[in-house]
C-alpha cells in the first residue's frame, strides 16, 4: 500500500484506504475529544487502525463499546479487505487527550490517522464535517 496521502476537507486517501467524515467533539484544554470517521478498505489486505496523532502530541487511544455504558481501550480496529467500518459511539472511536489546547466548535485541525503499516494525514473538523453541521 502507498504511504503517501492526499488530505482535503472531505476526507483522505492512502493507497486503497479511504477515510471520510472526520469529526472531533469540541473540548477545552485538559479535556478529551472523541474522534469518529468512516474507513473504507478497497485493498486486498486487512488494515488495523491503531490511533491518531495531533501535531501538538496529545496521547490518543482507540476505545471500544462493551455495552450498557461501558467502554475500554482496545489495541486497534481491524478493517478487512473490501469492508467499510464506521467509528462511532456504539462501536469504537478514538479519544484524544488530555488536550494541551482548546478544540473549539468549527476548528479544523491537522492530524495523522495511524494504521499498522502506514499513516494517513487528515484534517479533523471539530463539531463534525461541514456537511454534518446544522445552522442555528
Amino acid at each position: 500500500m502507498a504511504s503517501t496521502a492526499l488530505s482535503h476537507d472531505e476526507g483522505a486517501t492512502a493507497g486503497e484506504i479511504h477515510i471520510e467524515g472526520i469529526a472531533a467533539t469540541p473540548a477545552r484544554s485538559g479535556e478529551t475529544s472523541r474522534v469518529t470517521f468512516t474507513i473504507e478498505n478497497d485493498g486486498p489486505d486487512r488494515a488495523v487502525l491503531l490511533g491518531l496523532l495531533l501535531t501538538t502530541g496529545e496521547p490518543s487511544q482507540v476505545r471500544g463499546f462493551l455495552g450498557v455504558s461501558h467502554s475500554a481501550a482496545i489495541a486497534g480496529v481491524g478493517v478487512e479487505a473490501g469492508d467499510v467500518y464506521r467509528l462511532g459511539d456504539r462501536t469504537a472511536w478514538i479519544d484524544v487527550g488530555p488536550l494541551r489546547h482548546d478544540l473549539p466548535e468549527g476548528a479544523r485541525v491537522p492530524a495523522v490517522v495511524r494504521f499498522d503499516r502506514f499513516d494517513v494525514p487528515v484534517t479533523l473538523h471539530v463539531g463534525g464535517p461541514p456537511a454534518a453541521r446544522t445552522s442555528r
